[in-house]
């Protein structure tokens, strides 16, 4: 059925209810986008909304901050600076340093760090500091090869004179 004057007058309305039908019907479709131009319309919003919003600051973000600094930690931890340090410590090592504008620099601030924990850090001298081929395990190797020609007695043990010493 078509919605026009001739089409209500058939259903029984009067002409002042006809004129309300067609002016409210008239206002409703006055935002009414055909679909053919729904999708322009779209496009037109979303591009305005484009202009309208300014661009991210993303160095601000929390995550991202986060990830900036793992992966700073990162790289100073794989650098010369931290060749000194016991593998399993050089986190915590990382966490000590100031990084902040103005700064000792770093060599200095580990030299300090090395003063108050020497157990963080390895030594020329130390197995840690040379690597080897072999593992160690324990305490070195002390004393001799048994003597079989000598019986030790209760009383060589203890320190006591024996019958031939009197």
């Amino acid at each position: 059925m078509a919605f026009t004057r001739k089409a209500l007058a058939g259903l029984g309305l009067t002409e002042d209810a006809i004129e309300k039908v067609m002016t409210l019907h008239g206002t409703s479709m006055s935002d009414f986008v055909p679909k053919s131009e729904v999708q322009t319309k779209i496009n037109e919003a979303v591009e305005q909304a484009k202009k309208d919003l300014p661009a991210p600051d993303i160095s601000k973000n929390e995550e991202y901050l986060k990830v900036v600094g793992e992966r700073d930690m990162l790289r100073a931890l794989g650098g010369k600076e931290f060749e000194g340090v016991k593998p399993k410590f050089r986190e915590s090592v990382y966490k000590m340093l100031n990084r902040e504008e103005g700064a000792e620099p770093v060599e200095k601030q580990l030299e300090t760090i090395r003063k108050d924990y020497e157990e963080y850090f390895t030594t020329e001298d130390s197995p840690a500091g040379k690597p080897t081929g072999a593992p160690q395990f324990g305490a070195g190797v002390s004393g001799s090869m048994p003597k079989g020609d000598t019986k030790p007695t209760f009383e060589s043990l203890w320190g006591l004179p024996t019958k031939g010493d009197k």
